[in-house]
């Protein structure tokens, strides 16, 4: 039974801190038609920026939710947007903005 017990805590603290490391995600590139890609990096907002997942993972941003990420709704305050709006961090819509997203 002591076995048991010492097994199912070992498993617990394993698995809670997989997910602990799990939490960023890396990073993902985006490749809009007529644009240089954008990286958007998962860890820079969580972990640097200390983000929780829900500040962006809501309606547009749902896990596992198809979209499609263009110039017409980033100024419409949705996706990168909807934080990157000037007052909360750099304005994404801003032609003087582009290269801090788009890599060459």
């Amino acid at each position: 039974m002591r076995n048991a017990i010492l097994t199912a805590v070992f498993l617990v603290v394993i698995i809670s801190s997989a997910t602990v490391l799990a939490v960023g995600g890396g990073d993902i590139t985006f490749s809009p038609a007529g644009s240089e890609p954008v990286i958007f990096s998962h860890d820079y907002h969580a972990k640097a920026r200390g983000l929780k997942c829900a500040a962006c993972h809501f309606q547009k941003f749902s896990k596992g939710k198809g979209y499609e990420m263009n110039k017409e709704t980033m100024t419409k305050r949705d996706f990168c947007s909807h934080c990157h709006n000037g007052m909360k961090s750099f304005d994404a819509a801003s032609t003087n903005n582009c290269a801090r997203c788009h890599k060459k």
